[in-house]
């Protein structure tokens, strides 16, 4: 398991670029002007191969989940953010909080595919994991990943998170995770 201690640090302060921040990435509050980074990284098929219900996303449904992120966190306090790389500034991808049909706290992460490969969804995925410890009430947080995302069950190894169950997401067969969240 990944040192979660040595990886991140909190920006509480608004005023700051980042919300959250590890030793590469910085993390802000996702907004409707995200929507060309998004609209970019949900129309590539390669990183919505993976995805459960991949496939692409016209404009107009990029908008809807911006959306729909953006309620989550002005309604239930679970934000959504954008990745940047901090030395270049590039856009690296998104990730957030939300609620499962079964009312169980979920996170996630995509990356651009120029980013895979490099441990950023790791090290996204810990300092999320340790945010929620501190923000979020909930005796656990799950992650999903369609069964042959090999890397992405394997980030979600790495941080920690113990396999929970198989089942059915937006129609495709998922492997869960989990980790106390207290």
């Amino acid at each position: 398991m990944v040192n979660l201690k040595n990886l991140y640090k909190f920006r509480g302060d608004m005023s700051k670029k980042y919300m959250l921040e590890t030793e590469r990435l910085g993390l802000r509050l996702l907004t409707m002007a995200d929507i060309e980074h998004l609209e970019a990284l949900d129309s590539d098929p390669e990183v919505k191969k993976y995805f459960p219900s991949g496939g692409h996303k016209s404009r107009v449904e990029t908008e809807t989940m911006i959306k729909k992120f953006i309620g989550f966190h002005t309604e239930l306090g679970l934000p959504g953010f954008v990745i940047f790389e901090k030395e270049s500034g590039d856009f690296v991808g998104r990730c957030g909080f939300g609620v499962t049909d079964d009312g169980e706290i979920e996170v996630g992460y995509v990356l651009h595919k120029a980013f895979w490969g490099k441990g950023y969804a790791t090290e996204v995925l810990i300092v999320m994991l340790e945010w929620a410890k501190s923000n979020i009430k909930s005796d656990y947080i799950i992650a999903l990943a369609v069964v042959d995302n090999n890397a992405s069950l394997r980030v979600m190894q790495k941080c920690g998170m113990q396999y929970y169950k198989t089942d059915v997401a937006k129609g495709d067969t998922c492997i869960y995770y989990r980790i106390p969240n207290r």
